[in-house]
């Protein structure tokens, strides 16, 4: 529960103010495309952090990282609620990206890490579909309350439930085991990758985090605004679109924890990359509610089987710590996302949400390609148990 409730903060700490930017835009005199600018400071940031705290975290424990990172968004969310401009917001970005790099890998390491074979599945399955509770709850609570008491406010109490959730994931997630560790040097950091940098499967996978967040991920940094711009919606109507994105995303991490004997793992990645492509494509370019909905909601589900299968692959194949992997690959997933961030304010600023719609696909598309390429003698399957 601990490591589900860390999920829901690590998507809050950076989608949490995108429903609000037009409000925010006109508050602080400034635009859309520059607010979503915080995201791409907020995952570099991360991206950077997260080469040294996954070594780390395997070498000194994964628990306090974790509610540390927590209390970083807390920071971060009540910062932004009581900014007086922008460029407040965007030093706050610091303390964003931070948070990012300690609490979005790091509850796929404690579940890679405490737990083995089916349970370690349900574990990721559980752990990566809470990101989904960010759409589900957290962005339709937040808008109402955004709706009645403004933005502000609705920010501000995200932060304060940020700080509660570190406080419940220091009493509920069990110390980790003591170490008994010589010095950390520099070259530590170094040699915890070396297995990594040699595995070229690994490697692949990486590349394909990193383009489908660029696509999915950089979706959601411009949703709120395309729904209320494009589609017309409050934005309380606009957080409501957000829980039919979650639900989606939420039933494919349920339906990814189950076996899929007769598809190759990395054939299952490929072909939701391009359903996922696909939907967000024609989603943005046909800009009508009644396609909006369930395309946006197939969008969520593929993406979430996606993810998961990534993460389980990772956890099985990979040569390196369930810290370093995992918060690497948090980190690569957030500079996929600044990559989507930085394209899609360069889209929307030359064409509109219809550039949004032909660019960002191409994204997933590329991954789809990189997950096939090259057949690998992995004898991972979700028909097998990690044993194999």
């Amino acid at each position: 529960m601990a490591l589900c409730v860390a999920s829901l903060f690590a998507v809050l700490n950076f989608i949490a103010p995108t429903p609000f930017y037009p409000e925010m835009a006109d508050d602080l005199d400034t635009t859309v495309s520059r607010l979503g600018q915080l995201v791409t400071v907020m995952v570099l940031i991360s991206a950077v952090l997260g080469i040294a705290i996954g070594p780390l975290s395997d070498r000194y424990g994964y628990r306090w990282p974790l509610v540390g990172g927590m209390v970083a968004i807390g920071v971060n969310l009540i910062g932004i609620g009581v900014s007086p401009s922008f460029y407040p917001i965007i030093a706050l970005g610091i303390f964003g990206g931070i948070a990012d790099a300690l609490v979005f890998g790091m509850p796929m390491a404690i579940a890679g890490a405490r737990f083995d074979g089916e349970a370690q599945r349900k574990a990721i399955s559980w752990t990566w579909g809470s990101f989904s509770s960010a759409g589900i709850i957290g962005v339709p609570v937040l808008t109402l309350i955004g709706e009645v008491a403004g933005w502000r406010a609705a920010l501000v109490i995200a932060g304060l439930g940020a700080i509660a959730g570190a406080w419940f994931a220091a009493v509920s997630i069990p110390a980790d085991p003591k170490r008994d560790v010589a010095a950390w040097h520099w070259h530590d950091l170094i040699d915890s990758y070396v297995p990594l940098l040699k595995h070229s499967p690994t490697l692949r996978l990486y590349g394909v985090s990193i383009l489908r967040a660029a696509c999915w991920i950089g979706l959601l940094t411009y949703l709120g605004s395309f729904l209320q711009d494009e589609l017309g919606l409050s934005v309380r109507g606009a957080g409501l679109l957000y829980t039919v994105g979650g639900c989606g995303f939420a039933i494919g991490s349920v339906v990814a924890g189950r076996r899929f004997a007769r598809i190759s793992p990395r054939v299952l990645v490929a072909l939701t990359c391009v359903v996922a492509g696909c939907s967000i494509g024609a989603m943005l370019l046909v800009a009508e509610l009644w396609a909006t909905m369930p395309l946006l909601f197939i969008a969520g589900f593929v993406s979430a089987i996606s993810g998961v299968g990534i993460a389980t692959i990772l956890a099985v194949e990979s040569p390196a710590g369930s810290g370093t992997t995992m918060v690497l690959n948090g980190s690569l997933l957030n500079l996929g996302t600044a990559i989507g961030a930085v394209t899609g304010g360069i889209l929307i600023a030359v064409g509109g949400y219809t550039a949004l719609g032909i660019g960002f696909p191409l994204f997933s598309f590329a991954g789809a390609a990189l997950a096939c390429w090259p057949a690998t003698t992995s004898k991972l399957s979700y028909s097998t148990q990690s044993s194999d």
